[in-house]
């Protein structure tokens, strides 16, 4: 992998320059964003924050409840802040985000802490099925509002 080395124009692979990276994965449910998030975690260790975490017992069994999906925004909000303010460099959000507002919150954090903020769009281009039993019309109703900024 080459990069640009910014002081002299040239191109060289040693002058990769790191700065610290917020990652938000989006998609609709079953695309894959959870597998990709800790596939990329085991590489470099990041820390995974989600909103499916927040219905997740101790033994990884997911139950959903609406009337606290509120709760579940802000504690993966809070979550990602302070590993934002502890520095961590490399730090994933894995969560829907099918309206833009959503992922809001997260890049003005990533400004506050001078963090890079890329959002991945993840496409379920594997066959992928939906593990927390959304019923397929809500799905389509997703997909309709989902927007992509190129």
């Amino acid at each position: 992998m080459e990069s640009k080395n910014l002081q002299s124009g040239e191109t060289s692979p040693n002058s990769i320059i790191a700065k610290k990276t917020l990652l938000a994965l989006r998609g609709i449910p079953g695309s894959g964003k959870t597998t990709l998030a800790k596939t990329l975690s085991l590489s470099n260790g990041a820390p995974i924050f989600s909103i499916d975490s927040y219905f997740e017992n101790e033994l990884g069994e997911y139950t959903f409840e609406f009337q606290k999906n509120h709760i579940a925004y802000k504690e993966c909000e809070s979550k990602t802040k302070e590993a934002l303010e502890e520095g961590i460099p490399f730090v994933i959000v894995d969560n829907t985000f099918t309206l833009d507002w959503e992922l809001k919150p997260y890049e003005r954090l990533a400004n506050e802490f001078g963090y890079l903020f890329f959002v991945v769009t993840v496409e379920n281009r594997h066959g992928g099925k939906n593990i927390h039993q959304i019923p397929e019309e809500q799905i389509e109703k997703m997909k309709a509002k989902y927007r992509v900024i190129l």
